[in-house]
This record gives structure tokens, C-alpha cells and sequence, in this order.
């Protein structure tokens, strides 16, 4: 059996899931609201197998830029890419958007796996969790506030 580790947020905004879905998959967007995510290259397309170029920047080690493959784009219900480093830790990080309360359930997550994964997550968790509920946060307040 493997342990693969998982960081997952939840967030409920009052916004429509189609609304969350348009930021959420504005790319090009990202630098206005994300707090560490900002996109290199975007592509006009956007489909599973697609590779999005993105930009880091916690201010720790990891730091740098990416390459993210989507393995899911179904709108406006569930986006999922992969990234990291092939054969040493990789995340699959997947975005969740379900109707609730007359606005979206977001849920955010990233399923950790290679051989580096359990020592890469477990002694930054608190961190990376904390991270992960600050994203959710940045995107309510990007669709909240009316921008």
C-alpha cells in the first residue's frame, strides 16, 4: 500500500460555478489574484494533455517555474493538472466546483506521489495547508469583490 500524501482546502463562494470557473481558468489572470501563481505562457486552447508554463513564488526552496500537464478540463465542474519533478515527487492537483448554498463548494487539492513525496509533504504540511487555504481565500475575494 502507498501513502500519498494530500493537501486539500475548502472554500465556499458566493459566486455561480461558471463565474468561479471563467477565473479560474483565466490564466493570464492568475497574477491579479493568486498569491504565489502566475502563468508563463498560455496557450489560446486550453484541453487535457495541454501544458501550462507557470511561475512559484512562495519564497522558500521550491520557488521556480513549472511545467503543468491538465489531465482534466471539464467546465465548469473540474480542472486537474499534474506537475513537479518526474521521479522524484509529482502533485496532482485537482479543482473542484460544486454547486452550493446558491454559490460554489471550491475545493482545492493536490495528491502527492514518488519516491521523495512523503518526506517532500510531511514536515512542510502545516505550511502547504495553510498555503492551499489561502488560495481558495484569494480566489473568493477575486469573485466576491466584484473584479
Amino acid at each position: 500500500m502507498t501513502n500519498n500524501p494530500v493537501i486539500s482546502a475548502v472554500t465556499d463562494i458566493a459566486a455561480s460555478p461558471e463565474e468561479v470557473w471563467r477565473v479560474l481558468t483565466d490564466f493570464a489572470g492568475y497574477a491579479q489574484w493568486h498569491p504565489d501563481l502566475s502563468f508563463v505562457e498560455v496557450p489560446t486552447e486550453v484541453r487535457p494533455g495541454t501544458v501550462l508554463r507557470a511561475r512559484l513564488s512562495t519564497g522558500s526552496e521550491i520557488d521556480g517555474e513549472y511545467d503543468f500537464t491538465v489531465l482534466h478540463y471539464e467546465a465548469p465542474r473540474r480542472l486537474a493538472w499534474e506537475g513537479g519533478i518526474p521521479g522524484v515527487v509529482t502533485g496532482d492537483h485537482s479543482f473542484l466546483l460544486d454547486p452550493h448554498d446558491g454559490g460554489t463548494r471550491y475545493t482545492e487539492s493536490e495528491t502527492f506521489t514518488g519516491p521523495a513525496a512523503v518526506e517532500t509533504v510531511e514536515p512542510n504540511r502545516a505550511q502547504m495547508e495553510k498555503n492551499s487555504a489561502s488560495y481558495g481565500r484569494a480566489l473568493k475575494e477575486r469573485l466576491e469583490s466584484g473584479h
